[in-house]
């Protein structure tokens, strides 16, 4: 009995640290429509976190077989809210259907031994159309000492992207 009860805290423990996902399923018909994957504003003190979370969502998008637009201007800098927003509002006058953009709020290596990747992403997507948030999710998640940043920023878009 005693084994069980230490088993079964052991698995608490390791659900604890794997992954905190709040997503509502959105009802959005995506697949006949162009999204647009614009900049995440960068909240970290990573260099360019913002670009390389835009990167991946970019090819997780494509993997779910969305039509899919990457829009970044300039690779080399991080973008602010108000330049997203601007860029929101050229993307309204063009013939797209919806805006993929976010934030980051995490992304690095965590100090001590290990070094685990940590990764805070929120998800949001714009209808164009009709000039509003139409999804907003968030995931977290801390990884292994042998996972990349990248590799665990994957792991919570797959989960989070519609």
């Amino acid at each position: 009995m005693k084994k069980i009860f230490v088993l079964w805290l052991f698995v608490l423990f390791l659900a604890g640290c794997s992954s905190v996902v709040n997503t509502e399923k959105a009802k959005l018909d995506l697949k006949n429509k162009v999204l647009v994957v614009l900049p995440f504003e960068n909240y970290t003190e990573t260099p360019l976190a913002g670009l390389r979370i835009a990167s991946i969502a970019y090819g997780v998008l494509n993997s779910k077989g969305y039509n899919t637009i990457n829009f970044t201007i300039n690779n080399e800098k991080d973008y602010s809210h108000e330049e997203i927003k601007e860029m929101i509002n050229k993307l309204k006058e063009e013939n797209y259907d919806y805006a993929i953009t976010g934030t980051v709020n995490e992304f690095r290596y965590k100090t001590g031994i290990d070094g685990e990747p940590a990764v805070s992403i929120t998800l949001k997507i714009y209808d164009l159309k009709n000039d509003k948030v139409v999804y907003t999710a968030v995931g977290s998640k801390t990884g292994w000492s042998h996972e990349s940043l990248t590799t665990v920023a994957q792991k919570i878009l797959n989960k989070i992207v519609p």
